[in-house]
């Protein structure tokens, strides 16, 4: 076998593994990356008018200056021992209560389906804002 063909058989066998990889790939986290509520004005108007309740009180704790930066939040119950999970560890942290809120964690999932807030840690009930759409509920 001389050097020639060996560097075809190479380059094809590369070349096919990418076309392969390529059309395998899951291009829906792409679409995800940006929040559909950033792009269409009518579906974040329709965002806010169901989970308008939620999303004022997130408006509200993005707001502060002390909490301007914080991208994590818990999701508790009132009645919860917050040093069991170590929440006040690292300072003052946003926390929403399910009493609070009717269905709370099906408006965190239906957030969650639209790439607005991710889990973290569903065991300790962590969420993260992303990025974008923390910017979005200081901007409204």
């Amino acid at each position: 076998m001389d050097v020639l063909s060996l560097a075809i058989g190479f380059l094809a066998g590369v070349a096919g593994t990418y076309i392969f990889r390529f059309f395998l790939s899951d291009n829906t986290q792409t679409q995800k990356s940006t929040p559909a509520v950033i792009k269409n004005d009518v579906l974040s108007e329709q965002l806010w008018r169901i989970h308008e309740k939620l999303l004022k009180e997130m408006q509200q704790d993005l707001r502060k200056p002390e909490f301007q930066f914080h991208r994590e939040f818990f999701v508790e119950k009132k009645g919860w021992n917050w040093n069991r999970l170590g929440l006040h560890r690292h300072g003052p942290c946003l926390v929403y209560f399910i009493e609070d809120h009717i269905d709370l964690p099906q408006q965190l999932d239906a957030l969650a389906r639209e790439g607005l807030v991710t889990k973290v840690d569903e065991k300790k009930g962590q969420f993260q804002f992303g990025e974008k759409f923390a910017e979005w509920l200081r901007r409204k």
